[in-house]
């Protein structure tokens, strides 16, 4: 059967609240720089009422969300399933999807208010997330749709969605469709916090469900216990998944790949906001695999694409990138594009 779509994602659809703040308000506040915290909606309420000096943007996020509209502005056929509310701020988030020409059909939840995430953006550009979930955290493995699965070459789960048992099962019945259906299986560990927290149950779905690992060093590091080289880490992971795309800040990013370990140079960008820069790495990575490219071109798609974001406040891609594949290729700056 042709794959009707190119990535299936998984993952919590929230509203992001991006405001820019100094190192001292993290301090201030007791948050763990770098690192998302889940919390409940009065406590982001509060912290939110503290930051009222500060400006703030408000825009559609969710990590696979990013991913899988990245995937779609280079180009590639993408669908979405994750959980809002039926509240103003879901049927917006319904739009954004639809004019990120994602495709996005899940039932709304009539009992929770669509989950936000409030983001914190230091001086350099490193994000601090503090999460309530909402109505992402309502979803279950009765939202997964099987015939979308077997209709696409990769299902992509974030690794956010291990933060409530139902997402849990909901991401392990996606992946176990996938395999049943021999459809490609990709995981994003997402979050050192994460990692800390559920890197026992990220092992045990790697070694019998994942194909492909997203991740960034710190990530890594947690994920294998710490010590050793940035390639000596990236070869134990993959001894669990056959590629592994890990992400290295300004250096770039290694891929392992069936035992072989390639770099991907990094593009000299100025530094802005980091947020969604895995989720659009991820994304320009999946376009490639899922176009017959190589794992170095798939990686080069990538980092682009990872420049592209972080010069500039944002977690999404929000121009198309599709004619301009061949030239990214080719060595094009991201310096003359916009996100």
């Amino acid at each position: 059967m042709q794959a009707r779509y190119d990535v299936y994602g998984v993952g919590n659809a929230l509203v992001d609240t991006e405001m820019q703040v100094g190192d001292g308000v993290l301090s201030t506040h007791g948050l763990r720089k770098g690192f998302m915290t889940l919390v409940t909606h009065d406590h982001q309420d509060g912290l939110l009422r503290g930051l009222g000096e500060f400006q703030a943007s408000r825009a559609a996020g969710g990590s696979a969300a990013n991913t899988m509209v990245g995937v779609a502005q280079f180009g590639g056929r993408a669908f979405y399933t994750g959980k809002v509310g039926a509240d103003m701020t879901g049927a917006l988030y319904r739009e954004s999807m639809a004019e990120a020409c994602v495709e996005f059909d899940v039932e709304a939840s009539d009992g929770a208010a669509t989950g936000t995430c409030l983001i914190l953006v230091t001086p350099d550009g490193e994000r601090t997330m503090q999460t309530s979930l909402g109505a992402s955290a309502g979803l279950t493995a009765r939202d997964v749709q099987p015939d979308k699965i077997a209709a696409s070459k990769v299902v992509y789960v974030e690794g956010y969605l291990w933060g409530s048992p139902g997402t849990r099962a909901a991401a392990e019945h996606a992946m176990e469709l996938a395999k049943r259906n021999g459809v490609t299986v990709a995981l994003s560990l997402s979050d050192p916090g994460m990692v800390e927290a559920f890197g026992d149950e990220f092992r045990r779905v790697a070694k019998s469900l994942v194909d492909i690992v997203f991740c960034n060093e710190q990530e890594a590091r947690f994920y294998t216990g710490g010590g050793g080289s940035r390639e000596h880490v990236l070869r134990r992971i993959g001894g669990e998944a056959k590629q592994v795309f890990m992400t290295c800040g300004g250096d770039g990013s290694l891929v392992y790949d069936g035992g072989r370990i390639e770099r991907v140079a990094p593009y000299k960008v100025r530094v802005v906001d980091t947020t969604g820069a895995g989720d659009v790495y991820a994304a320009g990575v999946l376009y490639g695999l899922t176009h017959g490219m190589s794992v170095a071109q798939a990686g080069k798609l990538g980092s682009f694409a990872s420049a592209l974001i972080i010069t500039t406040m944002g977690p999404r891609l929000r121009h198309p990138l599709a004619a301009h594949v061949r030239d990214i290729l080719d060595g094009a700056d991201p310096a003359n594009y916009r996100k």
